[in-house]
């Protein structure tokens, strides 16, 4: 058996509510934007989810400015 097959049938799909660092978040973001969205709303210390995340960025972006 190769190393490719081996792979191919240990692969397990990662459970959606597998949670984070802000550190994680910052270092897979996918353009710089996302990465300063995740900067100013994440606290250091506290694990998220993906879509806990996401949820407080659209919350942060739909506050505006001086709110």
């Amino acid at each position: 058996m190769t190393q490719e097959t081996t792979n191919k049938t240990n692969t397990k799909k990662q459970p959606e509510n597998k949670k984070f660092s802000k550190v994680a978040f910052l270092e897979s973001a996918s353009s710089t934007k996302a990465r300063l969205e995740y900067e100013v709303v994440l606290e250091d210390g506290k694990t998220y989810t993906k879509n806990e995340a996401d949820k407080l960025v659209d919350e942060w972006k739909k506050k505006g400015v001086g709110a």
